[in-house]
This record gives C-alpha cells, sequence and structure tokens, in this order.
C-alpha cells in the first residue's frame, strides 16, 4: 500500500465520513488509528517519544472498531498524546491488542487542523471482501 493512499475523506457539515481499507484486520486498525491523526495534524512533526500499549474490547467487529477509535481520540483529549505509529500485536472480531507510538502535543510544533470531537456509533462499520478489509466510520467535528 505504499503510493496507495489509506483512506478517502468524505466531508460533511459536521462530520467526516472516512472509509479505510487494509491487507488484513490488523492493518485496518492501524491504517484506522493513522487516518484520526492525520486529519488532526500534520503527523511528520509528531516524533515517537511514547509507547503506549493498548487492548480494546467490543461487542462485534463493528463496536471494536468504534471502541478503538474512541479510545485512541480518548488518549489525545484526555491525555494529549498525539499519535503516528500502530503496532497491532493481536486483532480478533472482539479484541484488538496494540501499541500505539507518539508523543504529547506540544503546542510550538503541533498544529490542529481539524478538531476530532468522537467518533460516532451509527453508519460506522467494519468488513471482509475477499482478502481485503474496509471499514467506515464517522468522525464527528
Amino acid at each position: 500500500m505504499e503510493n496507495q493512499k489509506r483512506y478517502r475523506l468524505t466531508p460533511r457539515q459536521s462530520e467526516i465520513a472516512v472509509r479505510i481499507s487494509g491487507n488484513s484486520q490488523a492493518d485496518l486498525f492501524a491504517n484506522s488509528a493513522f487516518a484520526l491523526f492525520d486529519v488532526m495534524t500534520d503527523v511528520e512533526k509528531v516524533d515517537i517519544k511514547d509507547r503506549v500499549p493498548l487492548e480494546v474490547e467490543g461487542a462485534d467487529r463493528d463496536d471494536l472498531m468504534v471502541n478503538w477509535m474512541r479510545e485512541l481520540l480518548y488518549l489525545y483529549q484526555g491525555s494529549g498524546y498525539l499519535l503516528k505509529e500502530f503496532y497491532i500485536r493481536e486483532a480478533k472480531d472482539t479484541l484488538v491488542k496494540a501499541e500505539v507510538c507518539g508523543e504529547k502535543i506540544d503546542p510550538d510544533r503541533h498544529e490542529i487542523n481539524k478538531e476530532i470531537l468522537g467518533i460516532a456509533y451509527h453508519q460506522s462499520r467494519m468488513q471482509k471482501t475477499g482478502d481485503q478489509w474496509t471499514a467506515q466510520l464517522i468522525f464527528e467535528i
């Protein structure tokens, strides 16, 4: 997926619909996380200073994806983390274990381009088609 966009945005009035793809379920979780922070800030300016272990559960695939994204957003909103690298250790339909890497926001170096307030549960879904994994997420702005 080197030259391929990892996600596609569809802006709306108070939300952004994001379509993400990946070659595996783990890839999809990593690309979804990347999309969240890439929309918010210039991830090129984020350094790897902290590594945070993360374990998220969900009732099913869709619930898990939304919970995963909400947990990442909470790391930003609650602790000030901007993240850019995501190592998925385990990905199942109801559990994802990962290490997420980045640093706490530095107002002198980081600019928030788009503040994401939440991840909407409605219309968010994850599916496998052939050997390709895709997800649609709604970022509330």
